[in-house]
């Protein structure tokens, strides 16, 4: 009878890298460099959230909403210019551009010309050393996990029963959104209002605390008065309650001081915070201790609890 089951291979080598967006990479980059064996394993997209939904997605759709706004603004310099309007597909064209043109930079076969070992499978700990995935068994000297984070889903009643957006879905989105409503006020929700109003788009955003809250009050506060005069609608201090749909339009139920504003949007993102992704590492075979924001090190992103072991990124919170 003919053997179905798939060979394991094995590996014996310095450094395991579980994670090939920016962290993983500049890790794996490091260490190849320097003469080691390196393995890295990736179950997604090489050059992770930052190439593929994060940092140069977000900055092409910026440029491109700038160039809109610049158009705009051409009165200000005694030049005449009409309202510019926006070629959704044109946009996400130019986005897909700057992704590909940074892609092969963070491309498996970049790595493996520099000695690392691409594995384009999950992976996770079968004890304190060893890594494994549906093929590879890989013993290591050295592990770093860099798995980053994902957008963060609240638990707020009918949202997982209406189509909504996160910054994986938001630059490839079929049609531009009329009204974008945002959860969420914190860098991505403001970074992609500011972009979708210069585009054309109405834009609505919900903050249930205070917007870019993280920030400096006063340098958020000349963020947001900048972004309201370009015309984003920023409603502080409304908690999401409830998230309902009609005739192909969205509705958020939102609470303030006591009472329930309805805001109807085209389209929904939700932007509220992220989520960090260590599932299916078995982080407890692997004796790494960790809690809700991560992987628990120390000052020098070590494992507080297996000495193999680094987290880098969103990974070690």
């Amino acid at each position: 009878m003919h053997d179905t089951k798939r060979q394991v291979k094995d590996y014996k080598v310095d450094l395991v890298v579980i994670g090939a967006g920016s962290g993983g990479l500049s890790a794996a980059a490091g260490a190849a460099m320097f003469g080691l064996k390196v393995v890295l394993y990736e179950k997604h997209e090489m050059g992770g959230d930052c190439l593929n939904y994060g940092c140069v997605p977000s900055k092409a759709l910026l440029s491109a909403a700038k160039a809109a706004q610049s158009v705009r603004d051409a009165g200000k310099f005694g030049v005449t210019a009409s309202t510019p309007t926006t070629d959704w597909t044109a946009v996400k064209a130019h986005v897909r551009h700057a992704i590909d043109t940074i892609a092969p930079v963070d491309s498996q076969e970049r790595f493996e010309g520099l000695g690392v070992t691409v594995i384009r499978e999950a992976a996770g700990f079968a004890d304190p050393d060893t890594i494994i995935s549906a093929t590879t068994r890989t013993r290591a000297r050295r592990i770093v996990i860099a798995t980053g984070s994902t957008a963060f889903i609240p638990p707020i009643e009918g949202l997982t029963e209406v189509p909504y957006l996160t910054n994986e879905t938001i630059f490839s989105m079929p049609d531009f959104p009329a009204h974008l409503v945002i959860l969420g006020g914190g860098s991505i929700g403001m970074e992609m209002a500011q972009a979708f109003t210069r585009l054309g788009a109405k834009t609505t955003v919900i903050e249930m605390g205070r917007a870019l809250g993280k920030s400096d009050p006063a340098h958020a506060a000349v963020a947001i008065g900048a972004l309201r005069e370009e015309g984003v609608t920023l409603l502080e201090g409304h908690k999401a309650v409830r998230v309902s749909s009609d005739g192909g339009r969205i509705r958020v139920h939102a609470e303030h001081d006591g009472d329930t504003k309805v805001i109807e949007g085209s389209h929904l993102l939700v932007a509220v915070g992220r989520r960090t992704m260590l599932d299916g590492l078995n982080l407890e075979a692997g004796k790494v201790d960790f809690d809700r924001k991560g992987v628990i090190v120390g000052d020098n992103l070590r494992s507080r609890s297996n000495s193999r072991v680094w987290a880098l990124g969103d990974a070690a919170g």
